[in-house]
């Protein structure tokens, strides 16, 4: 509800030891930055090998020891934070769909992951502290890193709590929000509960690519069609459709049928490793590589790309076939649409 987008920016404010840490990370070339997700907070730079050390020592300087500066948290709050409540007419449709169709499959509500403004007017700065001082220790941490470096320097608080995730069960597995749109933005969600690197592979094979199933079915009746996987302590799979019509029971229609019929042969599992493996060496180094790795293999049950190329590698056909009939049920499927 806000409070850990708002202790993201707060910690970026400056402390004791660094009052003015863009001036310091300034001098090495180097910006430092931070994102709230819906399950973690992620700070993050690139820089010099040979920088890395000095810069990380300031990176978690301002995130185990804050100083919170009243003048400047109160301004950030104001300036930044509050700007920045979720509202559903700041999305484009498609957006939208999607953002429906994770509230059915996390348990969540999107409108209030950045607090309201109602909510956020009444969090100061013990409200920060206690938050911090709850969940910023080692053992709630995890550091991702494209070059070794020895962390025994680096004084990090070790004892505190594990969060609970908060959920929000929803009494209904569709919705159709009305926008007066032409056509359909669709999204429809399957849930599964074990995380599997199939549905990586499953995604590449049903995706947006000229060899994928989901494309050489509809692109006469889609302008833009997209398999994603995502993963918050369970999985979504995720299929979307911007159907050229409005008509959004058709375009269930089609999607029910596609997924009914839906064979996928040796070859189309051949040419997915493939593409697979491409992106994985494109990737390269730096905060980009780091952070579509940790979408890929959120739980960090590999040693890296080359890892997960190899385990990749060994999928076959059978494999890859009972998981897609395993969780692509329409019997199971969530569907969030805006026309």
């Amino acid at each position: 509800h806000g409070i850990s987008h708002f202790l993201e920016h707060a910690l970026f404010l400056g402390n004791e030891e660094y009052p003015d840490p863009d001036k310091e990370t300034g001098k090495y070339g180097v910006m430092l930055n931070g994102e709230t997700l819906p399950d973690r907070t992620v700070f993050y730079f690139t820089s010099m090998s040979d920088d890395a050390p000095e810069i990380l020592k300031i990176l978690l300087s301002l995130i185990f020891n804050p100083s919170f500066p009243y003048d400047k948290v109160m301004e950030e709050k104001k300036s930044k934070i509050i700007p920045a409540v979720v509202k559903e007419s700041d999305y484009y449709p498609w957006e939208l769909a999607y953002e429906w169709a994770r509230n059915f499959i996390f348990n969540w509500d999107f409108r209030h992951s950045m607090g309201t403004e109602e909510e956020l007017e009444h969090l100061g700065i013990e409200d920060l502290k206690n938050w911090h001082r709850k969940y910023y220790h080692s053992n709630n941490a995890v550091l991702l890193t494209s070059n070794p470096i020895d962390l025994n320097e680096y004084p990090i608080p070790d004892t505190g709590e594990i969060p609970s995730v908060q959920r929000k069960r929803w009494d209904k597995r569709k919705i159709v929000i009305d926008k007066n749109l032409n056509n359909a933005e669709i999204v429809f969600a399957f849930p599964y509960e074990r995380y599997d690197l199939r549905a990586h592979l499953l995604s590449v094979i049903l995706g947006n690519y000229p060899s994928s199933l989901l494309w050489k079915e509809f692109h006469r009746d889609a302008y833009m069609v997209e398999s994603r996987v995502e993963w918050y302590g369970h999985g979504g799979f995720f299929l979307y459709l911007g159907a050229n019509t409005r008509d959004f029971e058709y375009a269930h229609k089609r999607i029910s049928s596609f997924i009914e019929k839906l064979k996928i042969s040796r070859e189309d599992v051949e040419i997915a490793k493939k593409i697979f493996t491409i992106e994985a060496l494109e990737s390269g180094r730096g905060e980009n590589s780091l952070y579509r790795y940790i979408r890929t293999d959120p739980e960090l049950r590999y040693a890296g790309y080359e890892e997960l190329v190899s385990e990749i590698s060994g999928i076959d056909h059978r494999q890859l076939t009972d998981f897609a009939t395993e969780i692509l049920s329409m019997d199971d499927v969530f569907i969030s649409a805006v026309v």
